[in-house]
């Protein structure tokens, strides 16, 4: 049969009908509705969760268009144009998987830096923004992940443990979570309402003030001594706040000898550095057959520059690890701090950086995908 193959195929061929072949086939159309890059949405409506943070409900711009399908506890990024500069920020999402196919997501913001700012006081129902597609690794995995989780957020950390609650609760997802949330006041608890009338025999919250005293609420900070008293053994532990809380509760973790291969964290973007008297330098932009050159700061990343000249410049994750940004270096020097360098030996071979979470040290001549 193998020598005959050439044959065999040629009978197949000549019995086979002329039909057309299709324009389009099934597994590209799914691959586009999962992965279509960038969607036009609007502003459906805006909930106060406390004095300064806002949950934002996002619909397609399109009626006849639901979202991308989405792990509980990814991001999506939020882009739009705010005076002379294009932004692009991540924010995790706050809503169900389940949602996104009804067309429904939603992100929760605290009023925190430009684009969060704008967000909070400036934008309005109808407001039109466009996202990319969800992204990041900081979900629940069956094959690396214990059947319980321990979920530790603070602040506006709980966004992601949200969604990955309404996922358990909705039967898109299959694990136990314990909530251990950390909140100054009660009047800061995000999602109060939510988390009190909360009722699953699957679903464990338990809420830490620091600096208040209530009847129903655990005092202090999330230490050794919390975790031992409600979390269970044998978990995995997901964190989400603040870099603070992260090097506090892993210290805490320690203590309790949980290991760093139970222990998620979210990464956060990369934000300014501390630098007395920041210079600024020339950094000189190539996208495709267009070359810029622009004032680059020394304490903001080389993304934050081509935002505030308006460039179109790739943006996702802000902190260095999904490679979306991924630029050839031409020129000049630069600093990465440890906590965001995420690039392979590859990168560091044949001269490309991350532009997220790259700080300029002398001018500086890049080479920048187009989007």
């Amino acid at each position: 049969m193998l020598f005959n193959i050439i044959s065999e195929r040629r009978k197949m061929i000549d019995k086979a009908p002329a039909n057309q072949l299709p324009s389009t086939f099934a597994v590209n159309e799914l691959a586009k509705a999962l992965h279509p890059g960038y969607i036009p949405a609007r502003i459906a409506a805006i909930r106060e969760e406390t004095e300064n943070v806002k949950t934002f409900t996002l619909v397609p711009a399109s009626s006849n268009k639901v979202f991308p399908y989405f792990r509980a506890g990814q991001y999506i990024t939020l882009s739009a144009n705010i005076g002379e500069s294009l932004l692009t920020r991540p924010y995790s999402l706050s809503s169900s998987p389940k949602q996104a196919l009804e067309g429904i997501y939603e992100v929760t913001v605290k009023r925190d830096g430009l684009f969060s700012s704008w967000l909070i006081d400036q934008a309005a129902v109808g407001t039109e923004l466009v996202l990319g597609e969800p992204g990041g690794d900081f979900y629940h995995d069956n094959l690396r992940d214990s059947n319980k989780v321990v979920a530790i957020a603070g602040g506006c950390g709980i966004t992601p443990f949200r969604s990955m609650i309404k996922a358990v609760i909705e039967g898109s997802e299959d694990y136990q979570i314990t909530l251990i949330y950390g909140a100054r006041t009660r009047s800061d608890i995000i999602f109060k309402k939510e988390l009190e009338t909360l009722s699953d025999e699957r679903i464990r919250i338990i809420i830490v003030l620091s600096e208040e005293k209530a009847e129903g609420y655990e005092h202090g900070f999330i230490t050794a001594d919390v975790l031992k008293k409600f979390a269970p053994e044998s978990a995995s532990f997901f964190l989400c706040g603040p870099d603070e809380m992260y090097r506090f509760v892993k210290d805490e973790l320690k203590k309790l000898e949980i290991t760093d291969k139970n222990i998620r964290h979210e990464r956060n973007a990369a934000g300014n550095r501390n630098v007395d008297n920041p210079r600024v330098f020339k950094l000189k932009v190539r996208m495709r057959d267009k070359v810029y050159s622009i004032p680059a700061r020394e304490n903001e990343t080389l993304t934050v520059a081509m935002e505030r000249a308006g460039l179109n410049a790739p943006s996702r994750c802000r902190s260095g690890i999904c490679g979306f940004c991924h630029s050839k270096l031409i020129s000049g020097t630069y600093t990465v701090l440890k906590e965001h360098e995420y690039r392979r030996a590859a990168d560091f071979k044949f001269g490309f950086i991350h532009p997220c979470c790259t700080y300029p040290d002398s001018d500086m001549e890049i080479d920048v995908p187009t989007v």
